[in-house]
């Protein structure tokens, strides 16, 4: 997971204790950040692109391992992730949820994502830097007319022009705070996604409270 350069250190130990939870397989917790926090194995972002275009070097050999789960910071975990974590499909790079907003519906949601060694790294390899502008515009475009916002239109892109199989999570495990979880929490659940406002900690809702905990 990344702070992003500006979360508290305490929203870093606090997920780590809901993964430690949650996920009952052997896993070291690592946060991608500048900064060192104690009791935290961290790693310096490779390459240091802006914003959100730093997700496209998750996939090199710098920051892969053999079994891989990314999880942004502004979570919450509310189920178990091992189901999360299975073997990929035999022809898959990488398993992630289609994007449920309106602007982006059905393209690559990099909120939480599952890759395996090197199974994704043409995400990072071909990527042109020179794209990874900030802040984010949606006036430029890559080639196939996909909107040039973020990474995860870049994954999109390879996923639309053949060059990437995504495989996805069951639409219930994961789901977003703001269009699916208002009323509260779904069965089969297993990480909320929190994009943009409000975060985790500015939540008021039981269960919210209860996974920070």
């Amino acid at each position: 997971m990344n702070t992003g350069g500006h979360a508290p250190d305490s929203e870093v130990y606090t997920l780590k204790r809901q993964v430690d939870r949650h996920l009952t397989e052997p896993h070291i917790f690592i946060c991608i950040t500048e900064k060192k926090i104690d009791s935290i194995t961290t790693l310096t972002p490779p390459n240091g692109l802006p914003g959100w275009w730093g997700k496209v070097n998750l996939f090199g050999p710098t920051v892969s391992h053999t079994r891989n789960l990314w999880l942004d910071l502004d979570v919450c975990i509310t189920g178990g992730l091992d189901s999360l974590v299975t073997p990929l499909i035999k022809g898959k790079q990488l398993r992630a949820a289609k994007n449920w907003a309106q602007s982006g519906h059905n393209s690559v949601q990099s909120s939480v994502m599952y890759w395996e060694g090197d199974s994704a790294q043409i995400i990072s390899d071909t990527f042109d830097h020179k794209d990874a502008h900030w802040p984010p515009r949606n006036d430029l475009f890559w080639d196939n007319g996909q909107v040039a916002w973020g990474d995860q239109e870049w994954a999109t892109y390879l996923r639309d022009t053949g060059q990437i199989e995504v495989e996805y999570f069951p639409t219930a495990s994961i789901k977003n705070y703001k269009y699916h979880l208002r009323q509260g929490l779904t069965d089969h659940c297993r990480v909320a996604v929190f994009h943009g406002k409000p975060n985790p900690a500015d939540v008021n809702d039981d269960w919210v409270k209860q996974c920070r905990a």
